[in-house]
């Protein structure tokens, strides 16, 4: 655990249905500074980070009396939400991939419908049946403070507020159409991959709390049982790179997300999935940890039963 993380939370009984910005405690309680009081939430702070962050380090979070609030979403409704596919050595080469070509670019894709991001506690809700066969896949996500367009690699780290345990659910029945008008639209990231609750992200440690994003492991426990286990420094683009990339492509704005891709272990890779009544972890070296139980929705109409 981190000494502490920031999210947002829902205010108690003297304020009820209002939101501000928080910190996490490493002993789980949450408190609110004076510097994040007249924030509606963590993406308004981020708003306001070049302010923000000189003042929160300067911080004793465990000296501030504890605040009566729940914990909402951290981070709601990112601006953007961008995430990387096949950025894992040994996750490429268990998709059968067993040399990457010289050159090879950061493959960047998006889930904008924001009913996809739920936050640590809440639940996966997935349809009965196994024909969707849903997959996990714990990602480091990067969260941008300070924005910019064309940010050079040496630079790009200085654009990062903090970091956060992501959890890219993927329906694998979902990905390949059956029947599709034309080959390129045989495929179907959103579909797969943007239903409700299929984006889990955690509280957000700060930038300054993780010395190096290169160098950090990742983990995924479903039922208690690791099924991920690799480091950052396996990522075939590392992180200061992949800011980079991105803002080559598009502006880059406070409170974006980049999720940077996943590790080996994948269910698809293990005959898995999963299933209502799972429990399913992500762990990443001094990040605050994401929880999400997996449960039951209505089944879905694009899906035929098996």
């Amino acid at each position: 655990m981190p000494s502490w993380s920031l999210t947002t939370c829902q205010a108690g009984a003297a304020a009820p249905g209002s939101r501000v910005a928080a910190i996490r405690r490493a002993d789980g309680r949450f408190v609110i500074p004076d510097v994040l009081r007249k924030y509606d939430g963590l993406l308004e702070a981020l708003n306001d980070w070049d302010t923000v962050a000189p003042l929160l380090r300067d911080l004793e979070p465990d000296e501030l009396e504890p605040a009566n609030v729940v914990e909402t979403l951290s981070l709601r409704h990112p601006r953007k939400l961008l995430c990387v596919g096949a950025n894992h050595r040994d996750h490429v080469a268990e998709m059968g991939v067993q040399e990457i070509p010289d050159g090879t670019r950061p493959y960047f894709f998006t889930v904008p419908p924001t009913t996809t991001m739920v936050g640590d506690g809440e639940p996966i809700l997935i349809p009965e049946g196994p024909a969707l066969r849903v997959d996990w896949e714990a990602e480091l996500a990067v969260v941008i403070g300070r924005g910019g367009r064309d940010i050079a690699p040496h630079e790009a780290l200085h654009h990062v507020a903090g970091y956060a345990c992501f959890n890219d659910i993927t329906a694998r029945g979902l990905l390949r159409r059956e029947v599709a008008l034309a080959a390129p639209f045989a495929w179907d990231w959103l579909g797969s991959k943007g239903l409700d609750t299929f984006c889990p992200i955690g509280a957000v440690t700060p930038a300054w709390q993780v010395p190096d994003p290169d160098d950090l492991t990742i983990r995924c426990l479903v039922n208690g049982v690791v099924k991920q286990e690799a480091s950052t420094e396996n990522l075939i683009t590392g992180i200061a790179e992949l800011v980079a990339a991105a803002s080559a492509s598009w502006t880059l704005e406070p409170g974006d997300v980049i999720a940077t891709g996943t590790p080996a272990g994948v269910g698809q890779s293990r005959g898995e999935q999963l299933s209502a009544g799972d429990e399913v972890r992500v762990e990443i070296t001094g990040l605050a940890p994401l929880h999400n139980p997996v449960r039951h929705r209505s089944p879905s109409p694009l899906v035929k039963k098996p």
